[in-house]
């Protein structure tokens, strides 16, 4: 007998190549990923996978389980949403991708919320930059997104909360005392950053690179996947960072940080909810958007 979860697992490998992204997307170990694998492919009596070049490929007789597996998923999925709309009830699981900077605020309390109005609903949610996020929507891992930048146009995007970017640096920076800088003046210092593929450092280069600044050229001394990190380190007395006005707030209240302006630089940008086109957007994924756009004073778009 197969089950459900060994398919999930399996489909899930197949799509991303990999064993450890599936089991971080997934939640579980990496030796349960391989145990689920193993298990299913001594049920069938045949290999799924080879490895090619690091990644992950189906056999051919995995890609005949694969097309099989995933029309069984989909079906079992309609299934539990006609099933939740039959009883009235969010009894589902919603896979929630969420962007480094959003999980660290406003995100958390909404889905805490969100719980406390439909406690039968379960949510795990993954982190990481916006980009890690795509990924697993698009191996349809992750039902829905919360993204920091404009998605590719393989997605649907729905405008969210808008956002700030803020230049900052610690208390006894001289740069601190000047209230103001020159995007030159940024050649000067050294920079704590988000990492290469993050939403804020993508869109902070280009706003810099349209007031002349040439990217390579700064002194980017610290790189981090987490912007509570680089908050402490600019906090200890090291350098200077560009991150969210939110992430930053209560430090600068509390005179930990401080705000630098630098000329010609005003970032503002949106923040997007985001699933696959040519896809269906679960009962309990659109009852979510729903909720987090009402208590963000948000329009509920019709097509969600």
């Amino acid at each position: 007998m197969i089950d459900i979860s060994k398919l999930k697992t399996f489909v899930t490998v197949a799509d991303l190549g990999s064993f450890s992204k599936a089991s971080e997307i997934l939640y579980i170990t990496q030796p349960a990923v391989t145990q689920q694998i193993k298990a299913l492919e001594k049920t069938i009596g045949a290999k799924l996978f080879q490895r090619q070049g690091g990644k992950m490929c189906l056999t051919e007789e995995g890609k005949r389980i694969y097309e099989i597996a995933k029309i069984l998923l989909g079906s079992y999925e309609g299934l539990m949403e006609e099933i939740a709309k039959i009883k009235k009830d969010l009894k589902d699981t919603l896979f929630l991708g969420v962007s480094a900077t959003l999980s660290e605020y406003i995100v958390p309390s909404l889905i805490a919320e969100f719980h406390r109005e439909f406690p039968s609903a379960t949510v795990k949610i993954f982190t990481g930059n916006s980009h890690d996020v795509e990924e697993g929507l698009l191996s349809r891992v992750l039902n829905l997104g919360i993204i920091e930048r404009e998605p590719s146009s393989k997605f649907v995007s729905v405008p969210w909360l808008e956002d700030e970017i803020i230049f900052f640096t610690y208390p006894d920076n001289p740069l601190a005392r000047q209230g103001e800088v020159d995007p030159e003046d940024l050649y000067s210092v050294d920079l704590v950053m988000r990492e290469m593929n993050s939403g804020t450092r993508k869109i902070v280069r280009e706003a810099l690179e349209r007031l002349g600044i040439v990217f390579e050229r700064l002194n980017i001394k610290i790189e981090a996947n987490n912007s509570r990190t680089i908050i402490n380190i600019v906090k200890s007395g090291y350098g200077c960072s560009f991150l969210s006005k939110g992430l930053i707030l209560k430090e600068v209240e509390a005179g930990n940080l401080v705000p630098v302006k630098i000329k010609g630089f005003n970032v503002k940008r949106r923040f997007n909810i985001i699933y696959p086109k040519n896809t269906n957007v679960t009962f309990l994924a659109s009852n979510f958007v729903k909720f987090i756009l009402s208590k963000t004073q948000e329009i509920v778009p019709e097509r969600v």
